[in-house]
């Protein structure tokens, strides 16, 4: 080869290389949308470009950007609902020279549910040559979550406790025609189950209280209908009605009418089990709360009310009048009181409609306003008490 020719290639090669530009810087990936409601996830960051080999020639072009995250759906908050966290978006890759990845937005935390955190970005990994950087990871703003789901009980709304009473009533059907006169009675029985004791003659209902075990509940009630009265003794006597009687018992006795030396079946003691149960059964086990000390009963109907706490007896038909022989008058009264009482939470409440001697005074023309239960048409044929809810307050329980 000429010496000519030596020095033109020796100079074309140091042309080259002096003019040789370094590879254009990549462009930065674009993080990863936050998802609502999730856990703390963060985008990866994006990993550095790979510089171009060799020390001539032109290097390779800038990183395409990295796409962006999904979002993830966010947690509807109910009690103890759980959020599921946002998917994290993943950095760009740049080749050499290429700036870092940005991270993705951290996912917003949701209060009052439990979240799914999202997972940790990873930092970008250095290239041959190059000058990326790792991306970084967002601190999480806090979101704004469900509102958390109300547990069982009756504190929020006292009345709801109650409900169960509001319009019960305990009612006493005539099953034959009484006749037009005062004090005239009915059958109360229907002549095939006439010696079988069972319902409605004698009743034993039971209702369960609503509301928080933890409270008590002062429950104003409204007793209303048309019934028999009864002698009560050994409790309180509701000093405004003078209808409502607090514990005690039952009895046959009065000052005016002692009826001492009764035996079964003689006089005011017409019903007393077992001695009379051939004639007059019952057909459940009578509380000790609510029997006469003297198991004598004098055939008007007893209603009673047992609560089981705060434990306590209450009867709603007391009366002092006398027939002017040996028990109260053969009549029927319209009644209409009201009355506050303490019930606990869940309590258990009872109801006992007492009589047995199959026959009862009957109603043909009181009437009373304002009843609830669509089963009283006016005026009743029988007895009937009607429960209705006034009010509600809520105390601690006693």
């Amino acid at each position: 080869m000429t010496t000519y020719r030596r020095r033109f290639l020796l100079l074309a090669a140091l042309g080259v290389a002096g003019c040789s530009s370094a590879g254009s810087t990549g462009a930065p990936g674009t993080g990863g949308v936050a998802a609502s409601g999730g856990g703390n996830g963060s985008a990866s960051g994006g990993a550095s470009g790979q510089a171009a080999s060799g020390g001539s020639g032109v290097t390779a072009g800038g990183g395409t950007p990295g796409s962006g995250g999904r979002p993830g759906s966010g947690g509807v908050s109910s009690s103890g609902g759980v959020s599921s966290g946002g998917v994290t978006g993943s950095g760009g890759t740049t080749t050499s020279g290429g700036a870092p990845g940005s991270g993705g937005m951290p996912a917003q935390t949701a209060t009052g549910g439990s979240t799914t955190g999202g997972s940790t970005g990873a930092a970008g990994v250095t290239g041959v040559g190059g000058h990326g950087a790792a991306g970084a990871a967002g601190a999480p703003p806090a979101g704004s979550g469900g509102a958390a789901g109300g547990g069982q009980g009756g504190s929020a709304d006292p009345l709801a406790a109650a409900q169960v009473l509001d319009g019960f009533a305990l009612l006493k059907p005539c099953f034959s025609a009484p006749g037009s006169c005062a004090g005239c009675t009915c059958d109360e029985n229907a002549s095939n189950i006439l010696n079988s004791g069972v319902a409605p003659e004698n009743q034993h209902l039971s209702k369960q209280f609503g509301g928080d075990a933890a409270m008590t509940y002062d429950v104003k009630l409204r007793v209303v209908g048309v019934a028999e009265r009864y002698w009560y003794t050994g409790g309180m006597l509701d000093a405004a009605g003078k209808v409502f009687y607090t514990g005690g018992w039952p009895t046959i006795h009065s000052a005016q009418a002692p009826n001492s030396n009764l035996g079964p079946g003689q006089g005011a003691c017409k019903i007393h089990p077992p001695q009379t149960d051939a004639s007059y059964p019952i057909p459940f086990t009578v509380p000790p709360e609510v029997a006469p000390a003297d198991n004598c009963y004098n055939g008007f109907n007893i209603f009673a009310m047992t609560i089981s706490s705060p434990k306590q007896t209450y009867f709603l038909n007391y009366t002092t009048d006398y027939d002017g022989v040996d028990r109260q008058p053969h009549a029927v009264y319209k009644t209409d009181y009201t009355v506050t009482i303490p019930i606990a939470g869940q309590a258990k409440i009872d109801f006992y409609v007492i009589d047995g001697d199959h026959h009862q005074v009957a109603n043909t023309t009181m009437t009373v306003p304002n009843v609830k239960n669509t089963q009283i048409k006016q005026p009743y044929s029988g007895n009937f008490l009607e429960l209705e809810v006034v009010d509600v307050a809520l105390t601690p329980a006693r």
